[in-house]
């Protein structure tokens, strides 16, 4: 996190000073918190980093405030996929052992975890910035193993947990693996099946369709 010490010592402000900076809730961070972030012992959570460089600026300034943000977001995306690297190997047997909505849902909150474990409310914010919005309670279904991602949501999720496109196929290749070897419409809790709006269940559906028309053709 050079960046990011290196805006602190532009700015000159104490960890102090930038904590009552970083705005009141859900944005504010403790000193002690900012101060842990750039010790370069463990990647930040992205919120934090978030934190950190809006509070080392001039608050009237806000064109600055986006850029210093702007950049402290990317140099943490390639620092999160760097951490990654190692896990490539097992992460692949781990990719084709998933075969059902759970054990893609607990490998995506790996994922989450590795990424920092951004809030459901960053996660939102971020897919809807890729312009596919996954909504905080969809996302805690999924998450949980309750609901089975769209290609559209999945996408977007991978981006918003610093998943390199090349690393995403793997994801891709999982979730169709899950949704041809069962019926994909959405169990939400208390059994209660998604209504036929939703785009799992239309995706299913089509795809049945075909099958039949392709059927028939053959014989």
């Amino acid at each position: 996190m050079e960046y990011l010490r290196e805006l602190k010592a532009t700015s000159r402000f104490t960890y102090r000073e930038m904590a009552r900076r970083t705005g009141p809730k859900p944005y504010y961070c403790g000193a002690s918190t900012l101060s842990q972030a750039v010790t370069g012992s463990r990647l930040p959570r992205l919120q934090v980093v978030e934190a950190y460089a809006r509070a080392v600026g001039d608050r009237a300034d806000h064109q600055a405030r986006q850029l210093r943000v702007g950049q402290a977001r990317q140099l943490w995306k390639a620092a999160a996929i760097e951490e990654a690297r190692p896990l490539q190997v097992d992460r692949g047997r781990r990719l084709r052992q998933i075969r059902t909505p759970e054990a893609l849902g607990q490998g995506l909150a790996r994922l989450r975890a590795r990424a920092g474990q951004p809030s459901l409310r960053e996660i939102e914010r971020e897919t809807a910035a890729r312009g596919h919005r996954v909504p905080r309670s969809t996302c805690r279904l999924i998450l949980a193993g309750c609901v089975l991602p769209t290609s559209e949501q999945l996408t977007v999720l991978l981006y918003a947990f610093a998943v390199t496109e090349a690393a995403s196929m793997g994801w891709r290749i999982a979730l169709s693996r899950i949704a041809t070897s069962r019926d994909p419409t959405p169990i939400w809790p208390g059994g209660c099946v998604c209504p036929d709006g939703d785009p799992a269940v239309i995706a299913f559906l089509e795809r049945r369709d075909r099958d039949e028309r392709i059927k028939r053709k053959t014989g």
